[in-house]
């Protein structure tokens, strides 16, 4: 009777070490993989610049097509330096959507307050869209990678030439 006693007492001893190693196991899942956990909704996808640039007035729609063309139209060429690149690579994927989104999330009393303080949205918008415009258009005139090629081709000379002329000039004459 005592040994059917102790084994009552270590199967529910054990029990509750049990569930209590899967009730933490359970917590110590990430949100999606615990067994009573709802799934995750999906991300929220923000629309794109081009659907961004259909819902402006004009001439902010037009502006913002041509930019955005102009953007697409460089990096499919592929002529472009690195650092080109990137920079019109971010302004396709942020800095022209970020910008649209600003004026397009504007609400009717935010548009009034704009306007109260001698700002209208559409003359920020415009103000915004020619900074994007002048940076993408001294992007493309500029070869970052040539200037890259020079400065390190003058490197290589100082290494080479310049600390040369410095102990060849100090070096005592052998014929003295």
């Amino acid at each position: 009777m005592v040994v059917l006693l102790l084994i009552v007492i270590f199967a529910g001893v054990i029990g509750i070490v049990y569930v209590d190693n899967t009730t933490k196991r359970g917590r110590a899942l990430p949100p999606e993989r615990r067994p009573d956990a709802l799934p995750a909704p999906p991300p929220a996808v923000l629309p794109g610049p081009e659907t961004l640039a259909l819902r402006l007035p004009e001439p902010a729609r037009a502006r913002a097509w041509a930019l955005l063309c102009g953007v697409r139209d460089a990096l499919a060429a592929g002529e472009t330096d690195p650092r080109s690149r990137y920079l019109l690579t971010q302004t396709q994927e942020r800095y022209l959507p970020d910008t649209l989104h600003a004026y397009l999330a504007l609400t009717p009393e935010a548009q009034a307050t704009l306007r109260q303080q001698g700002q209208p949205a559409e003359v920020l918008l415009a103000e915004q869209l020619t900074l994007l415009e002048d940076g993408v258009r001294e992007a493309l005139r500029r070869d970052h990678a040539a200037a890259d090629r020079l400065l390190t081709q003058g490197r290589f000379l100082r290494e080479r030439f310049g600390a040369g002329e410095l102990v060849l000039a100090k070096a005592p004459d052998p014929e003295k």
